[in-house]
């Protein structure tokens, strides 16, 4: 995939302003797609790459949520290698779709983040719960993004 102009998948001003003093180190912005692991699909302005994070970013995390989540605009430089991209930094986002991480642990896993519309889709069968679908509005609109019922 090739890709020339990050506004198509959501690079505004917000971004533009976060990522200016990177942009005068050199550093390149891209947005997460896909998490694997340890390794993040990334769309950049060179197409999608594989990226992983820097050892510094990872140190510095003081919890999962400081580390990129899928919608993150994240700041990379390639390796001298040139195999896959480093993750240096996460820009700040605008909104993230969190739930509370499966086990015992009561920390939060970012299920997305920088969404601007979550589409809420229910059947009319007999499990149809008015309830569910408040909750579900409930976690879209702390979630910063605009909640829409199907």
């Amino acid at each position: 995939m090739s890709v020339t102009d990050l506004t198509t998948f959501g690079w505004d001003e917000f971004f533009q302003a976060n990522f200016e003093t990177y942009a005068r180190d050199g550093y390149t912005a891209g947005r997460v797609a896909l998490e694997h692991k340890n390794l993040f699909r990334v769309y950049t302005r060179f197409g999608d790459v594989l990226a992983e994070i820097s050892g510094r970013l990872r140190h510095e995390a003081v919890n999962r949520s400081d580390l990129p989540a899928v919608g993150d605009w994240v700041v990379i430089r390639s390796r001298p290698e040139g195999e896959r991209l480093i993750i240096h930094a996460v820009l700040p986002r605008r909104s993230n779709f969190t739930r509370k991480i499966a086990g015992a642990r009561t920390e939060e896993q970012i299920v997305g983040a920088n969404i601007d519309t979550v589409f809420l889709i229910t059947s009319l069968n007999q499990d149809f719960s008015l309830r569910r679908i408040e909750r579900y509005l409930m976690v879209a609109w702390e979630s910063g993004a605009n909640p829409i019922v199907i």
